[in-house]
């Protein structure tokens, strides 16, 4: 009775902690059912919001489109205003719309490199014309007196400061020509010189294989490019003005044909003395240790061809500025023909000024055409004497010695070039 006693309040004690255990648990029981149900609306809402359609991104070219429409609005509103500085900047949107057009057109050109360099230079060049001063109209009509002496002034700014940054960059180009030539001659003569004297395993020659497979590609589209340049210089020929215009185009096209057929001879021989090179390395077997030399050889060779390719770039740029300043004197000789006709009363020394600006370029392409010439022919020299050292075998002391007189009467003949330009405006 005594052990009962004592058993009895541990026994209630052990029971009251499994009831509380018992509602712990139901209740818990309850709550986690609770939280699963409202895990699983979570992750419907989360499925269907991941099935949701997302909004496709938007274009670049969608994008300019909805820059020229916002840039229209707010360009409508400035305009409506009556403050000055609100017209200033209705006049500086409406500069903003034409560069995002003009970028607009120039998007629907990616695939053309080609078109797409004209297209932005063409576009601005037209931008710059129009944001200098004189370029924009008159608020009032100025008199004959005026207008004469305006195109006088810009008849002189054209020759006096559009000339000379022209002879200086044609001038450069020449002599970067002049170093391609002379490095490719280098890099093809020690690469042949290395295969004469050596003889390597074929493991060697993979690689080099594939080098001449880039180069004939890299040719490739020199080529094409020479020929996306023929076709605009036709083109501009087809669409040329009357008087000056025609002028400048026929002397500028002349200049244009000249160095892109010189271009074109240079990729032709490359072409044939890449074949040449293959057909030695097919033939002979070089050592595994010389590779390495080889390959520094080959990779001069690229770097000779990346710079005919900067070269082509060059030649496109200066069409697309000769383009420019053709459609600029065209326009010039558009309006003083509209004033002479009208009778405005055109002082005819305005006009004697801007047939001087033809007959100038005339000469100054005329200059550029003998020196081109004359690169051309020491080329062909460098070639030639090239193919005949590739058939009687290598002689580095006889090209050693002939090969610096060619390099100076080139250097002569392209540094007496800006003293003869420079010397025709005058006698003009």
């Amino acid at each position: 009775m005594e052990a009962w006693q004592i058993g009895l309040p541990a026994f209630l004690v052990v029971l009251e902690l499994a009831l509380l255990g018992l509602v712990a648990s139901i209740l818990l029981v309850f709550r986690g059912s609770a939280l699963e149900r409202r895990v699983r609306a979570l992750r419907r809402k989360l499925k269907a919001l991941a099935q949701a359609e997302t909004p496709e991104p938007v274009g670049y070219d969608q994008y300019l489109r909805d820059g020229v429409l916002r840039n229209r609005e707010l360009m409508e509103q400035a305009r409506a205003s009556d403050d000055e500085a609100e017209k200033r900047v209705a006049e500086l949107l409406a500069f903003r719309e034409k560069f995002l057009e003009l970028e607009l057109e120039a998007v629907d050109l990616e695939a053309n490199p080609v078109a797409f360099q004209d297209r932005l230079a063409a576009g601005l060049c037209e931008l710059v014309e129009a944001m200098r001063p004189e370029a924009a109209p008159a608020e009032t009509e100025p008199e004959a007196e005026a207008e004469t002496e305006q195109l006088e002034e810009i008849t002189e700014e054209d020759l006096a400061g559009g000339e000379p940054g022209q002879r200086d960059t044609r001038e450069e180009e020449i002599r970067h020509l002049k170093d391609v030539i002379n490095n490719q001659h280098d890099a093809m003569r020690a690469l042949r010189a290395q295969l004469e004297e050596r003889a390597v395993d074929t493991e060697g020659m993979e690689p080099l294989l594939e080098q001449l497979d880039a180069f004939e590609q890299q040719s490739e589209e020199l080529e094409r490019c020479l020929k996306v340049l023929e076709a605009e210089n036709e083109r501009l020929r087809q669409q040329a003005g009357p008087d000056g215009a025609a002028a400048a185009d026929e002397g500028s096209g002349e200049g244009g044909e000249l160095q892109i057929s010189g271009l074109k001879s240079m990729v032709g021989s490359q072409q044939e003395t890449i074949l040449g090179l293959r057909k030695m390395v097919q033939e002979l077997v070089p050592e595994a240790d010389k590779a390495q030399e080889l390959e520094a050889t080959m990779d001069s060779i690229q770097r000779t061809n990346q710079e005919l390719s900067s070269c082509v770039a060059v030649l496109e740029d200066e069409n697309a500025m000769l383009r420019a300043e053709l459609e600029s004197v065209a326009a010039q000789l558009e309006v003083q023909e509209k004033d002479v006709e009208a009778g405005q009363g055109v002082a005819p020394p305005a006009i004697e000024a801007l047939e001087i600006k033809v007959q100038e370029l005339e000469a100054l392409v005329e200059f550029k055409d003998a020196t081109i010439e004359e690169l051309e022919k020491q080329y062909a020299d460098l070639e030639e004497r090239y193919a005949a050292l590739s058939q009687a075998g290598p002689a580095p002391e006889a090209e050693n010695v002939q090969a610096p007189p060619a390099q100076a009467q080139t250097e002569e003949l392209s540094a007496a070039g800006a003293p003869a330009a420079e010397t025709d405006p005058s006698s003009t």
